[in-house]
């Protein structure tokens, strides 16, 4: 009888993490945030949404193992005049998303030189995954030589260290839980790692 009454709590303990999201402004971050959050797609969001240096939403995430995962999702500011105040907001982030446009190449081109390193240098050792938005878009076309090819995003993430690469389509919903269930369980995973060293 005890043994099951610590296997159960084990099960229930929730944990809590930080997971920043990054990249160029406009290319769909606060979609994708939205899309998760309620699992609807608001076509006016692009529009209306007035961009801020910070915004925090929060959900639980259950791994398959049963852990409860209470997500903080940081949705920081993308534009040049926010860099100096989202530099305050990295630190202690268990994770990051990195983000960029399929249909935008030069998004893609900042993620590379200036986003990973930005990442890599304020929170060294944290998991980042490479997130492809808008995959709709070149599923949906026929010309796919202005968009990001699959293999790009796969390659970039491998060189860099990253923990992957995932593409996903706010408008459609594909791929989006795939892409929190995975930080959510890399950020629960080293924080684990981390407090077990701490220990020793």
């Amino acid at each position: 009888m005890g043994s099951c009454c610590c296997k159960s709590k084990e099960v229930e303990e929730e944990i809590s993490r930080k997971i920043s999201v990054v990249g160029n402004g406009e290319v769909g971050k606060t979609c994708l945030i939205k899309r998760y959050l309620t699992d609807e797609f608001d076509e006016d969001t692009p529009h209306s949404y007035i961009p801020s240096a910070l915004q925090v939403d929060e959900k639980v995430e259950e791994l398959k193992n049963g852990k409860k995962v209470h997500l903080f999702i940081y949705d920081l500011g993308g534009r040049d005049t926010f860099k100096h105040l989202t530099r305050m907001n990295y630190p202690r982030s268990d994770a990051a998303l990195i983000c960029f446009g399929i249909d935008d190449k030069e998004s893609l081109k900042a993620v590379k030189e200036y986003w990973i390193p930005e990442m890599i240098r304020i929170c060294p050792g944290i998991p980042i995954l490479l997130v492809g938005l808008k995959k709709d878009k070149r599923d949906e076309t026929r010309t796919i030589e202005n968009f990001v090819r699959e293999s790009d995003g796969h390659s970039l993430a491998k060189s860099n260290n990253l923990v992957g690469y995932v593409e996903c389509s706010s408008l459609k919903g594909d791929g989006v839980k795939t892409v929190f269930a995975t930080i959510a369980r890399e950020a629960a995973k080293r924080q684990n790692t981390q407090k077990a060293a701490e220990s020793v």
